[in-house]
Formats: C-alpha cells, structure tokens, sequence
C-alpha cells in the first residue's frame, strides 16, 4: 500500500511546473472562450452515409440538411462548410424503409463549437437492391432534310446499353435516347458519335455511353426509282 501511494505521488508530483502551466493555460483558454460573446451560423451541408451495404440502393428524398453551430464569436467567424460533416450510420439497414434521427453525434463539428439545429432532424430512407437491365437504344433525330429529301434509314451501334440501379426504377424504363442529331437541310448522309441519356437520376449507365447514329438520306422517290429498274 505505502508503495504504492509513493507510486502515485512520484507521478503526480513528476513535472509538476509544466503540468501546472499546461493546467493554467487550459484554464485561461476557457475563461476566454466563455467569457466572448455567443454567435451562431448555419451551414448547408450534404448527407453523408458510413457503412454503405454493398448492391444495395440506398434512396432518400433528402440529399442535404442544414446545421446551425454556436460558440465564441471568434471562432464561429472562422468556420467554413469543410470544416464540418453530417453523416449517417448505415451498419443496421434492411430492405424497405427506416427512418433515421439526427442528432449532435451526427454531426462532427471543430473543438469548442456546438450544434444549436438540425433541419430536418429525421430522415427516412428506402433500401431496394441493386439490379441490372438491357434496354435499346434510340436515336434522337431533330429538323428535316433539304426540300426534295428524304430520311431512307436510322441506324445506331451499338442498339443496346446495360441500365443498373433500384428495382422500382429500372422497371419502367424500356429504352433510352442519344443526345440530339440536327439533320436541317442536310441532302446527304450523316453520321455522329452520340452519348446516351438517362432520364431518371436513379438508373445509371454502366454499359456503352455512346452510339454512332448514322442517317441515310436521298432524293425523295430514289429508291422506289431503284426498285423498279430492278
């Protein structure tokens, strides 16, 4: 026992000076923080997610929340957006819906300031899985060719793409369109690279991104002209 409290003593009394200033330092710090004068700030900021499940679409009709932090005005004065975070723990999902409230440990904020706010506080999320669908392209055509021509085919390569992305999305999109091809007053064959388009913002492209759309145009009557010399 009686080594012990030497033991104790011997690491308390170890340093004592720098332990006493470090000790008065803080000390002071805390006086000056508390004794300025309080102001407050709100930030927009976006909705992080920890733990992501893997294949799993996590859908939400909140992408940012906004904080409002208070402390010292001098330090409120020196906060930036980067300076803090908003997140959501995702380790407990499960398909379906659950709802999730924000609170102070949601947000990671710098030393000596606090969460005063959190709009909106609950936040409720849908978890659907990860699937995968073929669909066609089509060739977005706009204008009309030169007065005495005529479109005689639309071709575009490849004519499919792969779609990924929630189940009740995916469902409803059958095909997808190229970007615009403008084939005003052309008398002649056009062809261009196109990249395709995805109207929903939840269904994303990870097969081909572009097409090369190839119009054929000639003389109004030329092949049916053809066809009969033949």
């Amino acid at each position: 026992m009686i080594r012990q409290f030497h033991w104790a003593k011997n690491i308390l009394l170890h340093n004592l000076q720098l332990k006493l200033i470090s000790l008065s330092l803080a000390l002071l710090l805390w006086i000056a923080l508390n004794s300025e004068p309080k102001s407050e700030i709100g930030f927009n900021l976006p909705l992080e997610f920890r733990n992501s499940p893997g294949k799993v679409e996590v859908i939400g009709t909140v992408d940012s929340v906004e904080v409002r932090v208070s402390g010292s005005s001098s330090l409120v004065k020196r906060i930036e957006a980067s300076n803090l975070s908003v997140s959501i723990d995702l380790s407990d999902w499960s398909f379906g819906e659950r709802t999730y409230t924000l609170g102070e440990s949601s947000v990671s904020v710098p030393f000596g300031i606090s969460v005063s706010k959190i709009t909106p506080n609950k936040v409720r999320l849908r978890f659907e899985p990860t699937e995968h669908k073929i669909v066609d392209i089509h060739p977005k055509i706009i204008g009309k060719p030169q007065e005495g021509y005529e479109v005689t085919a639309i071709t575009c390569a490849p004519n499919q793409t792969q779609l990924e992305g929630p189940a009740s999305h995916l469902v409803s999109v059958q095909d997808i369109s190229t970007d615009s091809l403008d084939i005003s007053g052309r008398s002649s064959n056009l062809s261009s690279k196109l990249h395709l388009f995805v109207d929903d913002p939840l269904v994303r492209l990870i097969g081909n991104h572009e097409s090369l759309v190839e119009v054929s145009i000639a003389p109004k009557g030329e092949e049916t002209k053809s066809g009969r010399g033949n």
